[in-house]
C-alpha cells in the first residue's frame, strides 16, 4: 500500500477517536448543562410564581403542571384560604375558598381545570352572595344574587354565557 494510502486511513481513524470521545464528552456536558438549565428553570419559576402572588394573594396556581393531589393555602393565622385537588396540574372537583375570618367565600366544582357545576359566592357574614351553574366554563342557568341579608334580590338567566332577556 502507497504511503499516502496509508497516511490517509490513519488520519481518517484519528479523527473518527477524536469524534467519538468529543461526543462522548458533549453528551456528559450537555447532561450536566440539562441538570444545572432544570434548577434554573425551577427557581425562575417559583420566582415569577412568588412575584405573580404578591401581585394577587388570591392567586391558586399548582405546585407545577403535573401535579396531582391535595392542595391547601392558608393565611399567615392559620386559617385555612383554599382548598381543593389537582389532577395533572389542573384544578379538579370542589374547590373552596375561606374569608381570614373563616366562613367560607365560595364553592366551585371544576372537570380537569373547567368550571362545570354548582358555583356559591358568599359574604363574609356568611350570607348566600350569588349562586349559579357553570356548563364547560360557561355560566348555564338561572343565577341569583342576594342582598348582604340573605335576601333573593336579582335572578338572571344565562345560556353558554350570554344572558338571555326576559
Amino acid at each position: 500500500m502507497p504511503l499516502n494510502v496509508k497516511n490517509s486511513i490513519v488520519f481518517v481513524c484519528i479523527m473518527f477517536a477524536a469524534c467519538q470521545t468529543n461526543t462522548t464528552k458533549e453528551k456528559e456536558l450537555s447532561l450536566a448543562e440539562k441538570a444545572i438549565a432544570d434548577s434554573v428553570s425551577k427557581t425562575n419559576q417559583k420566582r415569577v410564581v412568588d412575584s405573580l402572588k404578591k401581585l394577587n394573594p388570591l392567586l391558586i396556581l399548582p405546585p407545577d403542571s403535573e401535579y396531582t393531589g391535595s392542595y391547601e393555602d392558608k393565611y399567615k393565622s392559620g386559617l385555612t384560604k383554599f382548598k381543593g385537588q389537582y389532577r395533572f396540574g389542573k384544578r379538579h372537583g370542589m374547590w373552596l375558598s375561606f374569608f381570614g375570618n373563616g366562613f367560607k367565600w365560595s364553592e366551585l366544582e371544576y372537570d380537569k381545570g373547567i368550571r362545570n357545576g354548582i358555583n356559591t359566592v358568599y359574604y363574609n357574614n356568611g350570607k348566600m352572595r350569588y349562586q349559579g351553574y357553570y356548563k364547560n366554563d360557561l355560566r348555564d342557568s338561572i343565577w341569583s344574587f342576594y342582598d348582604s341579608t340573605g335576601k333573593l334580590v336579582n335572578q338572571l338567566k344565562y345560556i353558554k354565557d350570554v344572558e338571555v332577556k326576559k
